[in-house]
């Protein structure tokens, strides 16, 4: 339980309102808390973003489609997470939660919120690598694969909500 312990403490300090799944009544509601923290720091980093991309824009920089692709990335999955509901609906109240797979969605949640600050700080360092072509051919690179693992992410909770 000390390994529980501590991932709830950490997203319950990021997330004001989480409860770990203690109560029945509440899974739903942390599940929406969680994927509304997600969304909106992958709203702050798609914003960050789309600064970039006219930073980009004014220096006429090679990376212009690349930024707009990420950009694109993130409006689909801050969408996806966001508006996950619908495809989660009914299951806390058809099934029974077993505690590892409650400790496994806390894990997952951990690791969501872990990974989408990592895509912010991603964002920023692109921001901040404007004025180096190779740096910021790099940057993108790197936000790519933290966007990936991001989706990867939320695909294996989804397989631990609905019970594959």
């Amino acid at each position: 339980m000390g390994k529980e312990t501590k991932l709830l403490e950490k997203i319950e300090l990021i997330v004001p309102g989480y409860h770990g799944y203690k109560k029945k009544e509440l899974l739903r509601e942390d599940d929406r808390i969680v994927r509304g923290k997600v969304a909106d720091i992958i709203a702050l980093a798609r914003k960050d973003l789309e600064r970039a991309m006219q930073r980009c824009a004014m220096l006429n920089c090679a990376q212009l489609v690349a930024i707009d692709t990420m950009r694109k990335k993130l409006i689909a999955l801050e969408s996806r997470i966001r508006h996950a509901e619908a495809g989660y609906s009914g299951y806390f109240d058809r099934i029974s939660v077993r505690e590892k797979e409650i400790e496994r969605l806390i894990e997952y949640d951990a690791k969501l919120i872990e990974t989408a600050q990592a895509v912010e700080a991603a964002v920023k360092r692109l921001n901040g690598a404007m004025a180096d072509p190779n740096s910021l051919g790099m940057a993108v690179f790197e936000l790519d694969d933290k966007v990936r693992e991001l989706e990867e992410l939320l695909d294996g909770r989804k397989r631990v909500i609905m019970g594959d």
